[in-house]
């Protein structure tokens, strides 16, 4: 984790009717000079330390059975105990601070830093001074939204979300509360647990096609949400749930370059909600994409999400021809410069990977090349990795410890992770 800002700050804001909750990072500092406020501590990997919450979602997806009483009276009281000697719990991200506060009146040592001190914080490196420093300073900042994986959270990508805030980006990361999710805290206080969608017979592409568009709304809502001052709920105003950083962080983003990036699920999220509203979107980070649906023994197969392919909805019938309709001359496809960062393990995945070079294709036939003559979609695969070691798995344990537990392919995971982070950074300095 390596980068301008002195600190990255994490605040966790919890659902409101519209948005799902988001994890923010963001580039700080912490004002020394204070008085009569707590020091802040760092942040964990999970919010609130809510390790058995998680555990608990997890083993509905694994058994589909959060409401038996095996589940109530046996599995939960385990795996909450389990819960409070797993490292994970107590293990700090590095180079962080947390915010507590969701009430605005509530003073915090933690102070949002802009794009002009992040400047100034390495102006002695500069050269030729004034000129370049002053370009910096009138630099808005960039927002990156990041959706995570079937299954997933909004806190298992948390060291590349801090990194990419280290080196001076805003990061939000979404927890959706479409059913996609192992489980999510609902407004109202109850929480959502994995839905298992049919199988077999029963299988209909429908639901997952809704499902990613609704995946894709979160995600743009998101958006317009921490741009735009004002845009709450319907009822209570999100002000309300809120901490006064974002009034600051809002005043600088740039709210039309805005950068889509996911992992898994969340990459074709991704590319959905840049492919709906592609003037709101400079790049997008493609980590491990779910780019196709293979499920031709009921005669139903198509990339995804097929709009991002230019292309219309699939035939919901199976039948000999069953695929994806003819292009929808309506749909353009995704049409903004991409970066495809693939492990070895979706690599050998021939119909899965194939879809992700025709979307890289379809890319660079309407985006051309940039000013150097680079392509504008980049496509790089891990040697030796699985689609896990796109996640902090292996940062929740001690490091000598999660080399013996987590076995994530042939690669070092730590290595894996740094090329993860050189590769997004290379390339979002292209723009």
């Amino acid at each position: 984790i390596v980068g301008n800002a002195p600190l990255v700050g994490i605040l966790d804001l919890p659902g409101t009717r519209r948005r799902p909750p988001i994890r923010l990072f963001f580039p700080s500092i912490v004002d020394i000079g204070a008085k009569n406020i707590a020091e802040p501590k760092p942040a964990g990997y999970f919010v609130d330390g809510r390790v058995s919450y998680l555990l608990q979602g997890f083993a509905h997806v694994a058994i589909a059975g959060h409401a038996t009483r095996f589940h109530r009276w046996i599995l939960r009281p385990f795996l909450w105990l389990l819960s409070l000697v797993l490292p994970a719990r107590y293990l700090k991200i590095p180079g962080t601070v947390q915010l507590k506060s969701r009430n605005r009146n509530d003073a915090s040592a933690v102070k949002y830093a802009p794009p002009s001190l992040l400047a100034m914080t390495d102006g002695s490196r500069r050269e030729g001074g004034g000129e370049a420093n002053a370009e910096s300073k009138r630099r808005r900042q960039r927002l990156v939204v990041f959706s995570h994986g079937l299954t997933g959270t909004g806190e298992e990508n948390s060291i590349y979300c801090t990194a990419l805030a280290k080196r001076g980006y805003v990061v939000a990361s979404i927890h959706h509360r479409d059913g996609s999710s192992c489980r999510v805290p609902m407004p109202d206080g109850s929480c959502q647990y994995y839905r298992h969608m049919p199988t077999g017979e029963d299988y209909d592409p429908n639901h997952r096609l809704e499902q990613v568009r609704a995946r894709a709304e979160e995600f743009l809502y998101c958006c317009t949400w921490l741009v735009e001052k004002g845009a709450g709920d319907d009822g209570p105003p999100d002000d309300d749930d809120q901490h006064p950083v974002i009034d600051d962080i809002r005043q600088h983003l740039d709210e039309r370059n805005i950068i889509a990036s996911g992992f898994s699920y969340g990459a074709a999220t991704a590319s959905l909600a840049a492919t709906l509203e592609p003037d709101r979107f400079l790049c997008a980070i493609l980590l491990d994409g779910w780019f196709h649906i293979d499920y031709s023994s009921r005669g139903v197969e198509f990339d995804f999400p097929p709009e991002s392919f230019g292309m219309a909805r699939p035939r919901t019938e199976p039948s000999a021809d069953a695929g994806v309709e003819a292009t929808n001359s309506k749909t353009k496809g995704l049409n903004v410069p991409s970066l495809f960062v693939n492990s070895a393990q979706f690599r050998s995945y021939k119909k899965l990977y194939g879809a992700t070079r025709r979307l890289a294709g379809r890319i660079n036939a309407s985006c051309g090349e940039d000013e150097n003559g680079n392509e504008m979609a980049e496509m790089h695969v891990l040697p030796g990795t699985t689609h896990s070691n796109f996640c902090d798995v292996v940062f929740w344990l001690p490091r000598r410890l999660a080399g013996k537990v987590f076995r994530l392919g042939d690669a070092d995971a730590y290595e894996a992770h740094k090329s993860i982070l050189e590769w997004t950074a290379r390339f979002l300095e292209r723009f």
